[in-house]
């Protein structure tokens, strides 16, 4: 496990907070693709040597998310690093986004929608 470790991907941040829980910013502000999820997944695993975490994911400005990524992280296949995922979300049309993904694609592991940090934590640490 690379506990110190900050990974910059195509699409944000990834690291190990001190709490245990996997966070990944995201600072790309057109659309979120396929190889963007796929760089946070394998920034998860190179961080947390294969074990599974807690995702606190941070969208500070409103992005698009593709079909495919948005069905893709809904899967298992993408989800072997997942144990809960709390999306922290400002914009209102990203919390739709947002809402949608959770009642369309039925993500396989525990997924909510947050809009402050302290809440999306705490929800996740009950997962831990």
């Amino acid at each position: 496990m690379n506990k110190n470790v900050k990974i910059a991907t195509s699409g944000g941040i990834v690291f190990l907070q001190p709490d245990g829980i996997m966070r990944m910013e995201i600072s790309k502000t057109d659309e979120i693709t396929l190889e963007n999820v796929n760089d946070f997944i394998a920034a998860v695993k190179e961080i947390g040597g294969g074990k599974p975490f807690c995702n606190l994911i941070i969208f500070e400005k409103f992005v698009q998310v593709d079909k495919e990524s948005r069905e893709y992280s809904a899967s298992e296949e993408a989800n072997i690093y997942t144990i809960a995922e709390a999306f922290v979300i400002k914009s209102a049309a990203l919390k739709i986004v947002g809402n949608f993904y959770i009642q369309v694609n039925k993500p396989t592991r525990p997924t909510k929608i947050f809009t402050n940090e302290e809440d999306a934590t705490k929800w996740l640490k009950t997962f831990l």
